[in-house]
């Protein structure tokens, strides 16, 4: 009897194999010869169809699968007076399953999104651009550290330099045409801080009213030579 064909078959039958399929294979096992692998016994008996629990059809259909996965081969025909012959082939030669292709495949990673190009922005130009132009325009020169402050918060505020040199020189023409007095006329930083740059232009006052007597006025440095 076929002790170590059962645990061959028990230990090492395919994946492949149906239960009623490993089941039929053990009983034949059973039945074979250790050495030579071959059933000793019909397989139409009465006593291994109990063994294998199926009809006589249900075992020839179970034998044409175990040959077509590759753990039996038939040894003898069925002839006259002399059964057929089945021999179990070596289980670790037969053909392991194909792998499973319908598994899920591994999670494709998303690609991050692309990050937002940065918005260059112009170079703010330096905080004293133009401010010499506005200091020469300009009649009241006093603080000028405290102007040339004022001056940059202007540029920052994106006030161009030639639009408060051009407000500067306009006002100081009105001033001087009015003979204004330096005393009346707002500091460099207060003009700039007050943003008088953006000012309603005032109309001119005429152009030959004398200044009062014994005040000081703010005459055009082409009058007097000097500022």
């Amino acid at each position: 009897m076929g002790n170590r064909l059962v645990t061959e078959v028990m230990d090492m039958a395919p994946a492949t194999l149906t239960h009623r399929e490993a089941w039929v294979l053990a009983v034949l096992a059973a039945d074979a010869h250790d050495d030579t692998r071959t059933t000793q016994s019909s397989v139409e008996a009465p006593a291994i169809l109990l063994r294998a629990r199926v009809s006589r059809p249900q075992m020839y259909a179970v034998l044409k699968a175990l040959i077509a996965k590759g753990v039996l081969k038939r040894a003898a025909a069925g002839q006259r007076n002399q059964a057929a012959a089945y021999t179990l082939l070596p289980l670790d030669a037969a053909p392991q399953p194909a792998p499973d292709r319908t598994a899920p495949a591994a999670p494709r990673r998303l690609a991050s999104p692309p990050r937002p190009a940065r918005k260059r922005t112009a170079p703010s130009p330096p905080a004293d651009t133009g401010f010499d132009e506005f200091w020469a325009a300009y009649p009241r020169k006093v603080a000028k550290g405290t102007a040339r402050g004022a001056w940059a918060k202007a540029l920052k505020r994106g006030i161009s330099a030639e639009h408060i040199t051009a407000a500067a020189t306009r006002a100081a023409a009105q001033w001087r045409a009015a003979h204004t007095e330096l005393r009346f006329i707002p500091h460099p930083a207060t003009w700039l801080n007050g943003e008088r740059y953006d000012d309603e232009p005032e109309p001119t006052p005429a152009q030959n009213q004398p200044p009062l007597p014994g005040t000081a006025r703010y005459t055009d440095p082409s009058e007097k030579g000097i500022f």
